[in-house]
């Protein structure tokens, strides 16, 4: 008999262990996160950056991640915006446009950075690809509460309709690990369906 109890108490550890290991492996592939549309982009959220916001203004989407690396609560920050300027010509604006509208966003957005930080100072704009398209991209470095606060910026026209802005920033005069991770989704999104993109809403979770 108690060789019996002996050899149930051993199938339930080897049961709860099984069960413990495959719970485990499950929040693992949970933690890979899967893409998101948001408005007309897609994106790939690092591993590790939970949701931290999303707010519905008038023409505007503002969807935000956070990522804990480090004690104190500090965190890295991925933020979309997206501005829903109305219906798009009919006709295709040229590359030129694209870039020279991407570039007037960025300024903007990064006006809007320097009157909340103080020793604020900007790289100049430099003009990439983001999902194929003509894009601006800017690096700013400045002062949170007394503390050194560095970030980086993107802004792409989508569609001719809708102004993205992505932005990743952190404490440091540096971008961190997590600055970079968000830099690399940042760079890899891609474009949602055009016909299944409609006035901004709330971003979708891909099933």
């Amino acid at each position: 008999m108690e060789r019996l109890a002996d050899s149930r108490r051993v199938n339930r550890l080897t049961v709860s262990w099984a069960t413990l290991l495959a719970a485990q492996f499950l929040l693992a592939i949970a933690a890979h996160a899967a893409p998101v549309t948001v408005g007309p982009v897609v994106i790939s959220v690092p591993e590790g950056f939970e949701a931290a916001q999303t707010q519905r203004l008038k023409k505007t989407l503002i969807t935000a991640w956070t990522k804990s690396v480090r004690s104190a609560g500090l965190k890295t920050l991925l933020q979309i915006n997206v501005i829903d300027f109305g219906s798009a010509p009919g006709k295709p604006a040229a590359p030129q446009d694209l870039s020279i509208y991407a570039e007037k966003y960025l300024h903007q957005f990064l006006e809007g950075i320097e009157r909340r930080r103080t020793n604020y100072v900007s790289s100049p704009i430099a003009h990439i690809k983001l999902a194929g398209l003509p894009a601006a991209r800017a690096t700013w470095n400045g002062a949170v509460g007394g503390r050194a606060a560095v970030g980086v910026m993107y802004s792409v026209i989508v569609h001719n309709r809708f102004a993205v802005i992505f932005h990743t920033q952190d404490l440091g005069s540096t971008p961190t690990s997590g600055m970079f991770e968000a830099m690399k989704s940042i760079e890899a999104a891609t474009l949602a369906d055009r016909l299944a993109v409609r006035p901004v809403t709330s971003p979708t979770q891909h099933p």
